[in-house]
């Protein structure tokens, strides 16, 4: 059974969209407010899809997306060792 909420089901439809259809991706990476316009995203998943760049959506394919979207839709980026980090300080601050 899927768990995904509409939000959730929206992100994974425009990011399964952009790695089935070029065309797609080409206005996602050029023009990402125009590609979203028919999607309901949050304003946060709004600025990770704008965050996305071709390389990454490269890295995407229909047998790997499902992984994407694993382990309660945590998503990767690069700085969350950092973000982690500041966040055990903010912790420790209170």
């Amino acid at each position: 059974m899927n768990n995904f909420s509409n939000d959730e089901t929206q992100i994974k439809e425009l990011i399964e969209k952009a790695v089935l259809d070029q065309e797609f991706k080409t206005l996602l990476i050029e023009d990402p407010d125009e590609a979203m316009k028919n999607f309901k995203l949050t304003e946060v998943q709004q600025l990770l899809v704008k965050s996305l760049r071709r390389e990454d959506l490269e890295k995407l394919t229909p047998e790997n997306l499902e992984e994407y979207f694993s382990a309660d839709s945590a998503v990767y980026t690069p700085d969350a060792e950092e973000e982690l980090n500041a966040e055990e300080a903010d912790e420790e601050d209170i």
